[in-house]
């Protein structure tokens, strides 16, 4: 008996052969299947003796492993033409790395019209059973992913389903849903049009305003609360995440980010610019203000180290690691000086900080932290340090009785790489040209894990402050070559290099860590041949490798 792929595969199922046919290739598994349970045996006992004993049988199981667009779009229905909901999970997170949004809509209606003409032929329950399942598929698709069917200002793909429902299907609710998202739609380009004339005007307006001098922002920074600079960090990164659409993430989309004329991941480049923007100004406000003595120097560091410690309380591994990042950052890295002046805690907590995003086995520290973390309702903070470890047991505390739950915002370039490695591992087709379906599986995995996590980052309540980001965003960033000059004025090298053989094995000093540029702060994930070695070449979204 052979019985619908969409079961799921567990101990009780076997690879039993390939099975091929024209357009697709499947796996088929033999899977013990548990058909009467012992009070429907006794019921049937008197209909049935020869087979009353039975409590299971085997039946086989259909996988799909690479089909064309034609087969894929098939199997979004089971053999029993129920809709398959697993595949069509899977199926609408990951075509675009094989078709269009139109493409899938035009095959996916050219199966709509060949079930009606074969009803026509044969009133068969299969083929209506098929035939509502693919309506389902359509308003999935609509409520999921309506990002794919939002083509300002033509709308092309709502006009086609617009056409179809009327002439297939008349009086259901796909024409009044394709109505609905039109409207929608169209007034999202009003208000954002609305928007973007408003920012341009305040830019106009915002030039001739005088910007603070360096020396004010520096101390800015000191005068501010660490709670408050991490709870505003996470609060952006949050509701960024948030709007990030994971198959932006998926390796074949994001690799086209830098042909000219795409943008097929902006929600992913958000995330990614707002990393640098922090990253970049650890960098500036460490590095200005030439006269600050090493003391005072010193406390800015110590300032960020404190505020990602705040950040690692807020479970924020995003703000986290671009924090991580400047300050491990070449002109910042050298300023021995300035480290030695650091507390001894502060520097113990700093080297803890930093091991959480250590590249050793594949990032597996932050990776299992992120597991373990991910939904839990408070951080399980540890430390090697007496005080820190006494802290953190009284907020530990503090979080129990008062209730605390924290939300989560994961370090994006994790996922961003692991989709990056899929995609340069398994190809996209297989022999005949048959997609890959198989690849998109183990895609959907990851991208999974991604959409779990957003749930995860709506739990923060945060408010933004302006004045919080008027000031962030008034600092001025340095490029590479600013940033060297800057950290060489405070300490010459020669100077640096003699504290270096000092106290190369000093705690006192930072970390002896892969040096990374400050203008290169974010990972290269669409490098599609080594990922071993860093890459430091510049681009123009200045998105490069720390690792």
């Amino acid at each position: 008996m052979e019985t619908d792929r969409s079961e799921q595969q567990d101990d009780t199922s076997r690879f039993w052969r390939e099975e091929r046919e024209e357009g697709a290739v499947y796996h088929a598994y033999l899977k013990k299947v548990t058909y009467l349970s012992q009070a429907r045996l006794e019921d049937e006992n008197e209909k049935n003796r020869e087979f009353s004993h039975l409590m299971w049988e085997t039946h086989k199981v259909r996988v799909i492993r690479a089909g064309t667009l034609a087969k894929l779009v098939e199997s979004l229905t089971n053999s029993r033409g129920e809709m398959d909901s697993s595949y069509v999970n899977i199926f609408l997170a990951t075509y675009r790395t094989f078709a269009t949004p139109r493409q899938v809509l035009d095959t996916l209606i050219e199966r709509y019209k060949l079930l009606c003409s074969q009803i026509k032929e044969d009133k068969s329950e299969l083929y209506e059973t098929q035939h509502r399942s693919l309506k389902s598929v359509v308003f999935v698709w609509l409520d999921t992913y309506p990002e794919d069917f939002h083509d300002s200002p033509d709308y092309i793909c709502l006009h086609v389903l617009d056409k179809f429902a009327r002439e297939y299907a008349p009086g259901t609710d796909i024409g009044r849903k394709v109505k609905e998202k039109l409207a929608a739609f169209r007034q999202e380009d009003v208000e954002l049009a609305a928007q973007q004339l408003k920012f341009s005007f305040s830019l106009t307006e915002g030039s001739s305003h005088p910007v603070d001098t360096d020396s004010t922002k520096s101390l800015a920074l000191l005068e501010i609360s660490c709670r408050k600079i991490a709870e505003q960090l996470t609060y952006k990164d949050a509701n960024l995440f948030k709007k990030v659409i994971p198959h932006h993430c998926l390796g074949a989309v994001w690799s086209r980010r830098d042909k000219e004329g795409q943008s097929d991941a902006p929600s992913v480049q958000a995330t990614i610019q707002q990393f640098n923007n922090v990253s970049l100004r650890v960098v500036a406000t460490v590095l200005k203000t030439l006269e600050l003595r090493t003391s005072q120097r010193a406390k800015v560091l110590q300032k960020w180290i404190l505020i990602a410690q705040d950040l690692r309380e807020l479970k924020n591994f995003s703000s986290l690691k671009a924090i991580i990042t400047g300050l491990q950052s070449h002109p910042v890295y050298r300023l021995r000086k300035t480290w030695s002046a650091l507390p001894k805690d502060t520097m113990v907590l700093f080297e803890e900080l930093s091991e959480i995003f250590s590249v050793e086995n594949n990032q597996i520290n932050s990776r299992e932290l992120l597991m373990k973390e991910a939904t839990a309702k408070f951080p399980d903070l540890e430390s090697q340090s007496r005080s820190l470890k006494r802290k953190n047991l009284q907020k530990r505390r503090s979080w129990i009785d008062n209730g605390i739950v924290q939300g989560t915002v994961p370090y994006l370039g994790t996922f961003l790489t692991d989709l990056t490695m899929i995609d340069t591992a398994f190809p996209d087709t297989i022999e005949d040209g048959l997609i890959n379906f198989e690849k998109r599986r183990k895609e959907f995995e990851v991208l999974a894990q991604l959409r779990l996590l957003q749930s995860a980052a709506s739990i923060y309540t945060m408010n933004e402050d302006d004045c919080f980001w008027r000031w962030f965003n008034s600092i001025r960033v340095y490029s590479d070559i600013e940033s060297h000059e800057l950290s060489c004025s405070i300490e010459p090298p020669s100077e640096s290099s003699a504290k270096i053989k000092k106290k190369s094995a000093s705690i006192s000093g930072p970390p002896l860590r892969r040096r990374v540029s400050a203008g290169k702060l974010y990972a290269c994930f669409a490098c599609r041949s080594r990922f071993s070695e860093p890459n430091i070449a510049s681009n123009k979204e200045g998105i490069q490798t720390p690792y």
